[in-house]
């Protein structure tokens, strides 16, 4: 098998199963996305160039890339480039859905909202069944433990840093700008190949899924052995590289 790589350019549909789509978006200077809910789906949303803001019934968000937010299921926005160049990002529905335009607010106050957050600490999406993710780091060196996860694809996106993908053994060489889609179930781990720079990934796991990793212990014969307990009832994998 060979590590899924691509780049992050506008026009790219960096992921696409049945618990995310994951698209590589942008909004012309001084424009704007209309007023939109997903009744069936959290949206994950990756600035990586320009400036905007996200309006919601009560408050607007300003901000200036890089930063990501999070959107839960049924929640109405918009979303404005208040720049002179390109608002560039990654665009995720989880699960693949409908968007629904509105013709104005609701009035009426409910839970949730959008959360904007930023990439310098481990700044995650709040809780919500439908996807799981944020910032991740490794400091230089340093590498993850081997690990998958049931039933839930993994994406990552890399800003900062160089780093040695693994996936079932298979080895690929990334860094900023790269994007990496990780089957469900596959085993994978990510190092630091810098002596002096911190690793700055943006992920999302979708579903959220119990448990949330899945852990391995390696045999004396290369292969690694799956030590974490399975709870949806399907068969545990033998072995394997």
């Amino acid at each position: 098998m060979t590590v899924q790589v691509q780049k992050l350019r506008t026009g790219a549909r960096l992921a696409g199963d049945e618990t995310i789509r994951l698209d590589a978006l942008e909004i012309a200077p001084l424009s704007a996305w209309p007023l939109q809910a997903h009744p069936d789906s959290d949206a994950v949303l990756l600035f990586y160039e320009g400036r905007g803001e996200i309006a919601t019934a009560d408050r607007v968000h300003a901000f200036q890339a890089i930063r990501h937010a999070f959107v839960p299921a049924g929640t109405a926005y918009e979303l404005r480039n208040t720049g002179e160049r390109a608002l560039k990002l990654a665009f995720g529905l989880c699960p693949f859905g409908p968007t629904e335009r509105r013709d104005r607010h609701d009035r009426k106050a409910g839970p949730g909202g959008v959360t904007l957050l930023g990439i310098e600490q481990f700044d995650r999406f709040p809780d919500s069944g439908l996807v799981r993710g944020g910032m991740f780091f490794l400091d230089p060196g340093k590498a993850a433990s081997y690990h998958s996860h049931d039933g839930a694809p993994e994406v990552f996106v890399f800003l900062l840093g160089h780093c040695e993908v693994t996936v079932e053994g298979e080895k690929a060489s990334v860094g900023p700008g790269d994007v990496v889609y990780v089957p469900a179930e596959l085993k994978h781990t990510l190092k630091n190949t810098s002596r002096s720079e911190r690793l700055s990934v943006w992920l999302t796991v979708t579903p959220n899924v119990t448990p949330s990793h899945t852990f391995y212990e390696e045999l004396p014969d290369g292969t690694w052995k799956r030590v974490t307990p399975r709870l949806d009832g399907r068969p545990v994998r033998p072995p394997s590289r």
